[in-house]
C-alpha cells in the first residue's frame, strides 16, 4: 500500500478502489476518490468514464464494478497488473 500511495501522490493520480480492495490506499488522502462501482460513490464512477489510462492493480473486473463491460471506462487504455494470468 506504501508503493502505491507513493507513486500515486508523485504523479498526482487520482485512486478508486473496489470493495475487497478497500484499505489498500488511504481513505483520507487528497486523491482518493473511494469505491467504485454499484455501490461507490459517483465520483469515483465518472472519473472511471472519463479516464484515458486505467491502471487496475489486483483488481477482479466483475459486474458490480463494471456494470455494463462495453460502457466500462469507454475512453480508457487498461493496465491490467494481477498475479493471474487469466
Amino acid at each position: 500500500a506504501e508503493e502505491l500511495r507513493e507513486l500515486a501522490e508523485k504523479r498526482k493520480i487520482p485512486v478508486t478502489t473496489t470493495l475487497m480492495g478497500m484499505g489498500g490506499f488511504p481513505g483520507n488522502s487528497y486523491l482518493s476518490l473511494g469505491m467504485l462501482g454499484m455501490h461507490g460513490t459517483r465520483y469515483a464512477n465518472y472519473a472511471i468514464g472519463e479516464c484515458d489510462l486505467l491502471i487496475a492493480i489486483g483488481v477482479r473486473f466483475d459486474d458490480r464494478v463494471t456494470g455494463k463491460i462495453d460502457t466500462f471506462a469507454p475512453h480508457a487504455r487498461v493496465i491490467h497488473i494481477d498475479i493471474d494470468a487469466a
